[in-house]
């Protein structure tokens, strides 16, 4: 084990300095490897040619990275393919947080001025939900909903994983419900593979599944509609440099204000990120969720309202 965490390290060291760096020949190369001794094994005085193309075929397979060669700019070698690790997907979070960590290993002394923020858990999960999403095999699971007394038991079909708000999620479907049911996997209890299999059904492609909402709750009481939202002062800058959903257009700018259009169904987690902004937003339409943020508002205001000595 500690051999093939130190090889996954040495994969990670080598890309991450060929994406800094742009293009380095193997000898500058071995000039930076020998200036990093966490990832040096004892007496390891240089990377072998023979060595660092072993890592390269490896790294390829692990990560679908390429490391290719420039025989016409000194030989000098380069990521081939950097949108790898720009696009988002599991291969670019997993590598990124390989090399951060690499980079710390290295610098100790830094540990202690990083803060971490906390993951809600659920993390152990992962290598069986992965295991069986390559395999097509059904998942046995003991879960709890937030609020529930007692754990339910369910077998479902494992059809992906989403990252939400530091929140993993399994997105799966249970033989009894036709449609994707999500599970955070922090609430699941227990999980193990079962001997059965299923099928992948072509109509539900988890990529495009969550488009029309801003996290993982997909309400099919909510239709998907244009909405006009106003934008107050400098939270503009902050929603711009985040965009609450990919349909995100600015429409109008004043000294003041800005107006954004969106097109999604304005669900449950849409209508807490317009009241996290607080005064500074206002939705403009359509009347109905207007309404129902106005509602909300004024029930929070009731609970401030309220003598805290009853």
């Amino acid at each position: 084990m500690a051999n093939s965490v130190r090889l996954l390290r040495r994969y990670v060291w080598l890309v991450d300095t060929l994406r800094r760096e742009g293009r380095l020949t193997l000898d500058e190369i071995n000039r930076r490897w020998q200036r990093n001794c966490s990832i040096r094994t004892d007496g390891e005085a240089e990377l072998p040619a023979r060595t660092f193309h072993r890592h390269r075929e490896a790294i390829a397979e692990i990560f679908d990275i390429e490391i290719a060669c420039d025989r016409f700019n000194g030989n000098t070698y380069y990521i081939a393919n950097p949108e790898a690790l720009d696009n988002p997907g599991f291969t670019a979070w997993l590598f990124n947080g390989l090399a951060i960590d690499n980079i710390l290993l290295a610098n100790d002394s830094a540990t202690s001025r990083i803060i971490f923020e906390e993951s809600p858990g659920g993390s152990q999960h992962m290598a069986a939900i992965v295991e069986a999403i390559a395999a097509s095999r059904t998942l046995r699971i003991s879960y709890r909903r937030f609020g529930a007394n007692e754990t339910a038991e369910r077998t479902v079909e494992p059809y992906g994983l989403k990252q939400s708000n530091r929140r993993w999620y399994l997105l799966a479907r249970n033989s009894n419900y036709p449609i994707l049911t999500v599970y955070a996997l922090d609430r699941i209890e227990a999980i193990a593979a079962t001997d059965g299999t299923f099928t992948l059904d072509p109509t539900l492609d988890i990529h495009t599944y969550f488009n029309d909402v801003i996290g993982v709750n997909v309400d099919s009481d909510y239709a998907c509609e244009p909405i006009t939202l106003r934008v107050y002062g400098p939270q503009r800058a902050y929603i711009e440099s985040r965009p609450l959903h990919a349909s995100q257009q600015r429409t109008a700018a004043t000294t003041d204000y800005s107006d954004y259009t969106l097109h999604l169904c304005a669900e449950y987690e849409f209508q807490r990120a317009i009241l996290a902004l607080g005064p500074d937003a206002e939705i403009l339409s359509p009347a109905w969720l207007r309404d129902e943020i106005k509602s909300l508002a004024t029930a929070t205001l009731a609970r401030y309202c309220t003598d805290t000595n009853r």
